[in-house]
């Protein structure tokens, strides 16, 4: 596996570097049925990702999901990175970001509700074009240091950002406005995941310092490109494909010590996929090829930890 992430990456491991089993592996999903499944208990995963409104307490139906999401995860013994993204309570407030007094007002009140959440993501692919945040770095600063100031103990991926074409200035951006310093930079590089590239990834090291998650990626099945109601574009990858995708990816995280996790998206697309899917389980909870990659992946990991030396996964 070492030799086959060298090729994939088109370089081998630096001589000298520290040996590792590689990042530590989980999977972002809103769905709570995941963690009673039994794809997901062989694989013995123990960190999950789940992306809520910041204002999903104020929404019965929002807050609903979550609890049950949350209660399913506290019983299965997972870590939980929990994420905040725009409200859907209105269309008019889904385009709106929220002032830092509004934002820090919620997450004491997430705070108090899961105290045993450690793991905080501030803002949901805050650089994507279609984000609130997209243009507006300073304000994606000013929540991230309301949870840093609040939650001084916590892991907080300060800037969750897409590998699209404004990642770096976006970046920089940020970076200028924020007052308390990044620890973690959260990653979603669909792009060098698919493309089997290495770009997007290394411009994020290049340009930041601390540990990089990647808090969303994962191979393709399909993808669906809206233009309001109407589909202007659709991608097809192959099953094939995306388990390529899904053990490049797992590679990418030998790139760098400092790539700590990967959470790949998501577990089971729906019944009727409408724009995304990149599941690792079919409908019917089957796996699919790139939940056989995983698990590879997953065992030979486990082996060589157990080795340890130069025959560590990650060299």
């Amino acid at each position: 596996m070492l030799l086959a992430a060298a090729f994939v990456l088109g370089h081998a491991p630096h001589a000298g570097a520290v040996a590792r089993a590689g990042p530590v592996i989980g999977v972002g999903e809103q769905k709570p049925t995941m963690f009673d499944s039994k794809p997901w208990k062989a694989l013995r995963l123990r960190v999950a990702r789940y992306t809520a409104p910041w204002d999903a307490l104020r929404d019965p139906q929002q807050l609903a999901l979550l609890d049950a999401w949350m209660a399913s995860a506290r019983r299965s013994h997972v870590r939980v990175l929990l994420g905040f993204a725009h409200s859907l309570r209105t269309q008019q407030l889904a385009k709106k970001v929220p002032t830092p007094r509004q934002f820090e007002q919620q997450f004491k009140r997430f705070r108090a509700r899961y105290p045993w959440v450690r793991d905080w993501l501030v803002w949901n692919e805050a650089n994507h074009p279609g984000s609130a945040t997209a243009g507006r770095p300073r304000r994606a600063a000013q929540l991230f240091d309301v949870v840093a100031r609040n939650c001084r103990r916590c892991q907080v991926v300060a800037a969750d950002v897409i590998d699209t074409s404004n990642m770096a200035s976006w970046v920089a951006r940020f970076r200028r406005a924020a007052r308390h310093t990044p620890r973690i930079w959260g990653l979603h590089n669909y792009g060098d995941a698919n493309g089997l590239k290495t770009k997007g990834t290394l411009k994020l090291l290049s340009m930041t310092r601390g540990r990089v998650w990647f808090t969303e990626t994962g191979g393709l099945v399909v993808r669906r490109v809206y233009r309001g109601r109407r589909v202007v574009r659709t991608y097809r990858y192959s099953l094939r494909h995306a388990a390529k995708s899904t053990a490049h990816v797992l590679a990418l995280g030998c790139l760098s010590t400092r790539i700590a996790r990967v959470y790949l998206y998501h577990w089971q697309p729906p019944a009727k996929v409408t724009n995304w899917d990149s599941g690792l389980v079919d409908r019917r909870g089957r796996p699919r090829p790139a939940y056989r990659a995983l698990r590879r992946w997953l065992s030979d990991s486990a082996g060589a930890a157990r080795r340890g030396g130069r025959r560590a996964l990650c060299g």
